[in-house]
């Protein structure tokens, strides 16, 4: 406990506030800049600092929800989908060629760093199947993705069209229903990629960026615990922060810091500093979920006095009545 404190202290608040400006450039300017080129190309005319808002109240419910990353998808797609009035199907198309994107980045910096640290380290045969799993998963996903969307012929199947027959899902009442919906928002994933050639390449590009600006955090934070690491060793000890961040516990609560703590064990950096990373690492994204809670509430307020429809996320909706009862027995 005296090494983890004491390797803790080592950070000043300068480095703090570095790693702090580090991710937030990365996630929430970068990133957003990325969404913002996508909902232009499609006609949305949201200014960036609403595209900031939305994604923080997106990273907020996804850090504090079992879901890695996946769960700010649909309240990024509501909130920008009710405050631009814009459609259902568009919204839900640009979070997700946006979220897409970023993952082809990461997984290309993940491949990367496991390959780095393979070629370092004997890795346990948990350690490898683990990533040969994700691995395999992943380049499965991208194929049929590209397949199915960015170089999709005339008359075939869209990519989530495609897998929800392909596991029986369309004969469920909810999904059944929705199918027409599905498939026009692959429509315009698909013209987005055809018809937006300068737009596409711009936004890939800002996804790696974002992802090599992510991994730049691990080398600072490194630097102020008195090691200076190389581009390699950044992006192999940031490809198991990011293995970490995606299992599904909320905010990966417990088994980041166990990962990252084997991590700088393995590398030789001691087990206190991997925990102190840890802690830091914790701190900053607890930091930008205290704000994206108040970017939510934010929205709820603004919106409170509109109705809204069944298709919202259920935290949303009940976020909305909360607010829309308040506003109700202030006015009265």
């Amino acid at each position: 406990m005296a090494e983890i404190k004491s390797a803790f202290f080592l950070f000043p608040e300068e480095a703090i506030l570095l790693i702090f400006l580090v991710n937030f450039l990365a996630v929430f300017a970068v990133g957003s800049y990325r969404w913002q080129a996508i909902l232009k190309a499609q006609g949305c005319d949201a200014g960036f600092w609403t595209v900031v808002r939305i994604k923080l109240a997106g990273f907020a419910m996804s850090y504090i929800t079992p879901s890695a990353f996946l769960f700010s998808e649909p309240i990024r797609a509501y909130m920008i989908k009710e405050e631009k009035k814009y459609s259902w199907e568009k919204s839900f198309a640009s979070v997700i060629v946006d979220q897409g994107i970023l993952f082809v980045a990461l997984f290309f910096l993940m491949a990367i760093g496991f390959v780095h640290f393979a070629s370092r380290f004997a890795l346990s045969p948990a350690i490898f199947w683990s990533f040969a799993m994700l691995a395999a998963f992943s380049l499965s996903a991208f194929y049929l993705f590209y397949k199915r969307i960015v170089r999709k012929g005339e008359g075939e199947e869209g990519f989530f069209t495609y897998l929800i027959k392909k596991i029986k899902l369309d004969k469920a009442g909810f999904v059944k229903s929705n199918m027409q919906s599905i498939a026009s928002t692959e429509n315009v994933m698909e013209e987005f990629f055809k018809k937006e050639k300068k737009s596409s390449a711009l936004v890939i590009m800002l996804g790696f960026l974002e992802a090599f600006l992510d991994a730049s955090v691990v080398f600072f934070a490194c630097y102020y615990l008195g090691h200076t690491l190389g581009v390699l060793d950044s992006i192999g000890i940031f490809s198991f922060l990011t293995f970490a961040s995606m299992i599904p516990i909320p905010g990966a609560l417990g088994s980041f810091e166990v990962i990252m703590t084997l991590i700088f064990d393995q590398f030789g950096f001691g087990k206190e500093n991997g925990l102190a990373f840890s802690l830091i690492y914790r701190l900053v994204n607890i930091s930008f979920c205290v704000i994206g809670l108040g970017a939510l509430v934010h929205f709820a307020v603004k919106t409170a006095k509109d109705k809204y429809s069944n298709e919202a996320p259920p935290a949303l909706i009940k976020v909305h009545d909360f607010f829309r009862k308040m506003t109700s027995r202030n006015s009265k």
